[in-house]
């Protein structure tokens, strides 16, 4: 495994990307770092209320994401972080950064941070049953179907691998360590 990869788990809420990045970060022996901690107070806040997040309150979040995807990338470090990526521009940021925003980058991963993106992917019905069992999110349920509406998947130019989540997790993790060996 080259050793600088960072993974970006992805997908939308409840789709396992905490529970999959702890069991993963565990078996590679790498640190991860939940996305939801890169949240402002203001944007906890408007989820908790039941307002989806726009793109300007949500480019602050995914450039202090690449900040620490950068810090590991510059120490040839690997590491992993959880993200809901739903949209290309996002994940063209956690790649390229403030470039993106300028439009200033080649248009492929290869110029930019040594990222994998591993989207969870699942049905609506299965996420959405998810949910209704989670406690203590500040993310409620209700708002799944925003994100499933702007989700834009994974295309051919990016560097990603697609994980089916109607699975147990020792048989996500171990289908996304078989990809990357």
């Amino acid at each position: 495994m080259n050793k600088s990869i960072i993974f970006v788990i992805m997908g939308v809420c409840g789709s396992g990307k905490t529970t999959v990045a702890g069991k993963l970060s565990k078996e590679i022996h790498c640190s991860y770092r939940d996305a939801d901690n890169f949240h402002s107070e203001e944007n906890k806040k408007k989820m908790a209320s039941g307002y989806p997040l726009t793109d300007e309150d949500r480019i602050p979040w995914l450039l202090a994401i690449y900040g620490y995807i950068k810090s590991l990338s510059d120490s040839n470090t690997p590491g992993i972080v959880t993200c809901s990526a739903l949209k290309r521009k996002y994940r063209d940021i956690l790649v390229f950064g403030e470039d993106a925003l300028r439009k200033e980058h080649a248009g492929t991963q290869e110029n930019g941070c040594p990222v994998l993106f591993v989207y969870l992917k699942g049905s609506p019905t299965l996420i959405s049953a998810r949910l209704k069992e989670r406690k203590g999110h500040f993310m409620p349920a209700e708002l799944l179907q925003s994100q499933i509406d702007i989700l834009e998947e994974p295309d051919e130019f990016e560097r990603h691998v697609t994980v089916d989540i109607d699975c147990s997790v020792d048989t996500i993790v171990s289908s996304i360590i078989k990809h990357i060996k």
